[in-house]
C-alpha cells in the first residue's frame, strides 16, 4: 500500500524559501536528506548558497558530467556528504535507508513525481519529514515546462495532474488522506496526526 505512517507531510509557503531551508538544516544538523528543486538553474544556485551558509551540500542534475554525478551520488551515499541538491533525475536505485528528509525547494509537476521522490525518505522505518515548499512561481513554471513539452504529449492531461498537485499544496485537509485518496485507498481516520495539516491545529475534513 501508499500508507507509510513514518512519513511526516508538510505543505509551507514561506517568503523565503532558501531561509527556511537553511534553518531546517541547521535544526537537524546530523540528519541526511535531499533537497529537490525543478531546474539545474536553481540546484546550482540553492547548492552553492548552503555551501557559503557552512553547509556541506552536494548536486546531482542531468547537465553534469557522468563521473561528477557518480562521484557526488557516493559522497552522499556514504555519509561524507549529508545534502544534496538534486533535479528528479537523481534517485532512482539509490539505496540509502537513512534519509530523514526529502524537501521539495519547488513543486513536481505531479503526484506519483512527489510520492515517488518524497519515498525515497525513512526506508529503515524511522520517522522522516517530507516537506514541500510551494509557492505560485511554481505553478507558473510548471505550466511552462508543460507548454514547451514535445509534441504527442498530452497537455490536457499534464494540465489536469498540475492543478491536483496545486490542490495538494492548497488543501487544508489532512495531507495524508488526500495522498491516498488520490492513488485510491481509503484512510479511515479523519486526521492522521502526522501531517502539517492535522498537527497544526487546523480541522482536517
Amino acid at each position: 500500500g501508499f500508507d507509510r505512517e513514518n512519513l511526516y507531510f508538510e505543505v509551507d509557503k514561506p517568503t523565503d524559501k532558501l531561509r527556511f531551508l537553511i534553518e531546517y538544516i541547521k535544526k537537524n544538523p546530523e540528519s541526511s536528506g535531499i533537497v529537490y528543486c525543478l531546474t539545474r538553474k536553481t540546484v546550482e544556485s540553492v547548492c552553492e548558497k548552503l555551501n557559503k551558509e557552512g553547509i556541506k551540500a552536494t548536486r546531482y542534475h542531468a547537465g553534469l558530467s557522468d563521473s561528477e554525478r557518480a562521484v557526488n551520488q557516493e559522497e552522499f551515499i556514504y555519509d561524507r556528504v549529508k545534502i544534496i541538491v538534486a533535479t528528479n533525475s537523481f534517485g532512482m536505485g539509490i539505496d540509502k535507508s537513512d534519509i530523514r528528509f526529502v524537501i521539495h525547494y519547488n513543486m513536481p509537476k505531479t503526484m506519483e513525481n512527489y510520492y515517488q521522490e518524497a519515498g525515497r525518505a525513512g526506508r529503515d522505518g524511522e520517522r522522516a519529514d517530507c516537506i514541500l515548499m510551494f509557492s505560485a512561481a511554481d505553478t507558473v513554471m510548471n505550466r511552462l515546462l508543460i507548454e514547451n513539452s514535445g509534441a504527442g504529449t498530452d497537455r490536457t492531461n499534464d494540465y489536469k495532474k498540475l492543478q491536483e498537485m496545486v490542490d495538494y499544496c492548497n488543501t487544508d485537509s489532512c495531507l495524508r488522506r488526500y495522498i491516498l485518496s488520490y492513488f485510491g485507498e481509503l484512510y479511515v481516520s479523519e486526521k492522521c496526526d502526522n501531517c502539517g495539516n492535522c498537527t497544526n491545529d487546523i480541522e482536517c475534513t
